[in-house]
């Protein structure tokens, strides 16, 4: 009978604290509090001293639940039930690690290792949404893991040492200092007999809450592994593309056998990173960032759209969409859409992707299927020393112009060209003669940073105009950067300026001439809105690949049955549509 009025009493005072604090009630959630009172009461019966164990399992919690802070203070929602999910989640995963740990032979540095080993592990994911509340101020979410997942050693570093610094250090040493003093409590957990009884006790006790564990951590109202396990549903959606690679590509094959395999020439299509249009003096912006742009812009052979969007805020899943036949205005599924690295192969173009870029995160992802796919590859980012000198293996986006004179051109070719661009930390995208722009701190590094950016494509544009092959010149950038906010491109803080992207073109003489309808099409499309996700199809009619499987004349800038109604335009994989962009119109 004692028990049974513990039991209650635990229940009524998680239910009335929970009900208390978010000012709701929830009885079927509450079920999950009478659950966590009944284990709790059983869990103090099968060690020796009940305060050692109240006392590791009251740390463990206290440090699990102090993402219900980052969650305030990002003003992201939470409900009652998201509360006592949680809440559960976190008892049951206590309790496991705590009755397992007493299972262990005592005294004995086991326990010891066993303790920091495992809450090295569970206080990792913690650490993760502090560190990434405290770079972003905002909650973690599947973008941002997937972020993580897809960076680099040498982009880590940068990041962390732009956006924490010391709060770096000082995280990660409150996390050691957390698990240790998680051993030291857990380490003094005994059985209170070893004996049958005791032992079936405890092998039932864990069963319990690791039913209990997995039940509340595998619906979506449990808002902490609802951001891992989401993240793992992406990444298989990525690893199913990456799979069917060889499969589109047969059918690519069979498709083009038939139809125009697209006109012989040099093209270039050139994806910038990170990149405001609306810090480049080319649109209006009145420092004078991009001179070269300002002033080519006045000339016939070069085009600038004024209305260009990212079809997402971060380069994977912008890119994965801008370079292949999938786009948010089609059904097709990501895993059956062909990259346009694939259509280039199958219609007889040499093809190249030059990358300032790093080629790997932790697992590749579509970009790096997409251009593992090109007839040659250059990555010049790739941390190893280039010679016997020992000289740096960064190098900043000029050097792409000059390992193009490393190419044996041909009369049919694609060349795309990867630039670092404006990537955080803008200061060390430009050599120490560009800081120009002063007074501001990131946002005149950022405009140091653009300003660079104009040089290396007025380079770049110098040499691949000069070839006798050549016919055309693509720059897009993959998203924008939220400066004028103090903000990147993280999508849990979304405004439309990390969608302002910069759009241009430039055409020889040759092409001109012998396309004015594409021309005239593109000229008349210089104020209509696009989004970057419809490369794919731009590039089809410029180098006029002719497949009707693939290609959407409506998607097309340089079709006169380009669709330009701006209520059908939409940003952030659909979620956002561009009409609510007051500042843009």
């Amino acid at each position: 009978m004692k028990h049974l009025l513990y039991t209650f009493l635990i229940y009524v005072f998680l239910t009335a604290v929970t009900t208390a604090v978010m000012q709701d009630f929830s009885f079927r959630h509450t079920l999950f509090l009478l659950a966590d009172a009944i284990l709790l009461a059983a869990g103090g019966n099968l060690v020796k001293e009940k305060k050692w164990y109240y006392k590791a399992l009251a740390f463990i919690m206290a440090v699990l639940c102090s993402v219900f802070v980052i969650r305030y203070y990002s003003s992201a929602t939470l409900k009652v039930w998201d509360v006592d999910t949680y809440l559960s989640f976190c008892f049951a995963l206590g309790n496991i690690l705590l009755i397992t740990v007493s299972l262990l032979p005592a005294p004995g540095k086991l326990k010891n290792v066993v303790l920091w080993a495992a809450g090295l592990f569970v206080f990792l994911p913690i650490l993760i949404f502090w560190g990434y509340y405290f770079s972003e101020s905002s909650w973690l979410n599947v973008d941002g893991v997937m972020a993580i997942l897809q960076t680099n050693t040498a982009e880590a570093a940068e990041y962390l040492q732009d956006k924490l610094r010391s709060v770096a250090l000082i995280l990660v040493s409150f996390y050691l200092m957390l698990t240790i003093i998680c051993g030291s409590f857990g380490s003094r957990l005994e059985l209170k007999r070893r004996s049958r009884k005791i032992y079936a006790g405890a092998a039932v006790f864990l069963i319990l809450n690791v039913v209990l564990m997995v039940r509340t951590g595998r619906i979506v109202d449990n808002f902490v592994t609802t951001v891992f396990l989401e993240t793992k549903l992406y990444q298989d959606n990525y690893n199913e593309y990456i799979k069917l690679s060889e499969t589109r590509k047969q059918r690519l094959r069979d498709t083009l056998q038939t139809e125009n395999a697209g006109e012989p020439g040099i093209y270039v299509l050139v994806i910038g990173e990170s990149q405001n249009r609306t810090r480049m003096s080319a649109y209006g912006y009145h420092l004078d960032t991009t001179p070269w742009l300002k002033e080519t812009k006045q000339s016939n052979n070069l085009l600038l759209f004024q209305n260009a969007y990212s079809c997402h805020v971060q380069t994977v899943p912008a890119l994965s969409y801008a370079l292949t036949a999938k786009n948010q205005y089609n059904s097709l599924d990501l895993k059956e859409a062909v990259s346009l690295i694939d259509v280039a192969n199958a219609a007889g173009y040499q093809t190249v992707w030059l990358s300032n870029q790093m080629r790997y995160g932790l697992w590749d992802t579509p970009v790096t299927v997409i251009a593992g796919a090109a007839g040659r590859q250059i990555w010049i980012n790739s941390h190893v020393t280039q010679n016997a000198a020992n000289a740096p293996a960064d190098y900043q986006d000029i050097e792409l112009v000059r390992r193009l004179q490393d190419l044996r051109l041909s009369d049919k070719m694609l060349i795309v060209i990867h630039l670092m661009g404006n990537h955080i930390a803008y200061q060390k995208r430009y050599p120490a003669e560009y800081n120009k722009f002063k007074g501001e701190g990131k946002r005149s590094e950022y405009d140091n940073s653009i300003l660079y950016n104009d040089y290396v494509m007025e380079e770049l544009v110098k040499k691949v105009s000069a070839w006798p092959n050549f016919k055309g010149l693509v720059y897009v950038s993959d998203h924008s950067e939220g400066v004028a906010h103090d903000l990147n491109h993280n999508p849990d803080t979304f405004v439309f300026e990390m969608t302002y992207i910069p759009m241009y073109m430039y055409f020889s003489e040759a092409y001109r001439q012998k396309h004015p309808q594409k021309i005239t099409s593109l000229r008349t499309a210089q104020n209509y809105y696009f989004t970057n996700d419809l490369i794919f199809n731009v590039m089809l009619g410029i180098m006029d690949i002719q497949n009707s499987a693939l290609y959407e004349p409506e998607n097309d800038l340089t079709s006169p049955r380009y669709d330009h109604d701006l209520n059908r335009f939409m940003t952030m994989y659909g979620k956002r549509k561009i009409t609510e962009d007051a500042e843009g119109k």
